[in-house]
């Protein structure tokens, strides 16, 4: 175990890794919840399962939870502006 990082450091590190945003959208109850997911991973081909991270302090995940059902968008590049109403 060698020296340890603060946060700061941290999320300037992580930052600068490459990953795909996605969103988790789902219909709730009151209607359409969404939320945005930076933590998207692929967990298995065989069979096909993918994961992703939540905050624990999310408030979204819950109602999208409860649905039962959920779709995951790989959003492009170009698809900022849905980045921008999730998040």
């Amino acid at each position: 175990v060698g020296e340890t990082i603060d946060g700061d450091r941290y999320r300037k590190v992580l930052g600068r890794y490459p990953t795909g945003v996605t969103l988790v959208t789902a219909t709730g109850e009151d209607g359409p919840v969404g939320m945005i997911i930076g933590s998207f991973v692929s967990v298995s081909l065989e069979p096909p399962l993918v994961g992703f991270l939540p905050a624990k302090g999310s408030q979204t995940w819950p109602l999208i939870e409860a649905t039962g059902v959920f779709c995951v968008n790989v959003l492009a590049d170009n698809q900022q502006g849905l980045v921008d109403l999730f998040v």
